[in-house]
């Protein structure tokens, strides 16, 4: 008996983290699900677009969440966006973020996509 209530533990865990590691679509800003969708609709038409091995990433930074999209065929850092999206263009602002961000979630991945961490 304490096996099974062993192995349930376990396996309520596991679901549990990887529920964590996405972002609630309720806490999707409207704008980020329209690039998703247009990424999506692009990868559907020209599957060698590229766009299936990006992601976008949230971060917590000051208190509020923050965008990334990261493409690995990209040579240059990945863009930030705020909640509004509005694209974090500041060298000091992008440092700091870069810097202090946590609490990594997937809001989408390609299928494709490959993660390092």
């Amino acid at each position: 008996m304490k096996r099974i209530t062993l192995i349930i533990s376990l396996a309520l865990i596991i679901i549990s983290c990887e529920n964590d590691q996405y972002v609630r679509d309720s806490d999707i800003p409207a704008w980020l699900k329209e690039r998703i969708a247009s990424d999506e609709e692009i990868i559907a038409e020209n599957p060698q677009s590229g766009l299936d091995i990006a992601a976008w990433i949230r971060y917590k930074y000051n208190e509020s969440y923050y965008f990334e999209y990261l493409n690995l065929l990209s040579s240059s850092y990945p863009p930030v966006y705020n909640h509004q999206g509005e694209i974090i263009a500041d060298i000091d602002e992008y440092q700091k973020y870069s810097s202090r961000k946590c609490c990594k979630q997937f809001v989408w991945k390609g299928s494709a996509y490959i993660e390092f961490d």
